[in-house]
């Protein structure tokens, strides 16, 4: 089995990685024009990697209101999109009290209630929402699936070691592979079609990459709902505690995408920010991304 490989027999692995993703979408590359919409960037999470987050004193620390919104989905619809991906900081309102006041003069008890309107606006205007909310009880998936069309929550990595002292997750409730394996079991249990993925180059070991895709793989083949894996690299932000930290090895992370090509099931797609790769697009897809 691969996933039993060391990492030095993975060398020619990419051949296999590209004859599957051949065999399932042929020379087929696709994206999805979607409108971006960050409802809040504040976040209970501080990952030792964000460059998105922010404090309640900086001066770009938003909460987009419901008029904001609708203008920026409406934009959107003018120029063409088909999707509305709402994303944000994962229930802000748990730690910030201007979060929790803010949503409160809306109507809202929390964030989440608060997205669930908003997906009702996209669909008004005939935008399919996916939503990135962060990690969910079954109730709110529930809830959710009612208004997106899909749902999405990197798993970034199984590894409980990158939660503890020192680690990029230290600081992070909501990262406790725990909580999103639930997310993610939760989505397949009330058959909501979901986008995972893992972040590469963050401190994990291959073999913690191996047991992260395993774990993806074990949900799908039970509840068959995981429609696309995102590979992301990491890439190191100004000021945050890890802007010194080096991105991983292009030749490693190439290795890494057709290691979860071979792994994961071959009708699940895979997904590699084309913005974060400059200039290895072309050699990704050839190592089956």
């Amino acid at each position: 089995m691969l996933e039993k490989c060391e990492w030095k027999e993975l060398e020619d692995i990419g051949h296999l990685a590209d004859s599957i993703r051949k065999q399932f979408f042929g020379n087929t590359i696709t994206f999805s024009k979607n409108v971006f919409i960050p409802l809040v960037n504040l976040c209970r999470n501080k990952c030792a990697y964000c460059g998105f987050r922010k404090e309640p004193w900086e001066k770009d620390a938003r909460l987009l209101h419901p008029k904001k919104v609708k203008s920026i989905l409406v934009q959107g619809k003018k120029a063409g999109c088909s999707e509305a991906l709402f994303t944000f900081g994962e229930k802000p309102e748990e730690v910030y009290l201007s979060v929790r006041h803010e949503l409160q003069k809306m109507g809202y008890a929390s964030i989440i209630e608060y997205l669930y309107d908003m997906c009702l606006e996209a669909l008004k205007l005939g935008l399919l929402p996916h939503s990135n909310p962060g990690v969910l009880t079954e109730e709110e998936v529930k809830a959710l699936r009612e208004v997106n069309a899909s749902m999405g929550l990197m798993l970034e990595n199984v590894s409980k070691r990158l939660c503890g002292a020192g680690g990029p997750h230290e600081h992070s409730p909501g990262k406790h592979p725990k909580l999103r394996l639930d997310t993610l079991t939760y989505a397949g249990k009330w058959k909501v079609p979901f986008t995972t993925g893992l972040l590469i180059g963050i401190g994990e070991t291959i073999e913690e990459t191996i047991a992260s895709l395993r774990a993806i793989r074990s949900i799908h083949d039970k509840y068959g709902h995981i429609q696309e894996v995102i590979i992301q690299n990491f890439v190191p932000k100004k000021n945050t505690p890890m802007s010194n930290h080096p991105p991983p090895n292009p030749e490693y992370f190439s290795k890494v995408v057709a290691l979860a090509r071979t792994m994961l099931p071959g009708d699940v797609s895979l997904q590699i920010p084309p913005n974060l790769n400059p200039g290895y697009i072309d050699s990704l897809i050839r190592m089956g991304g």
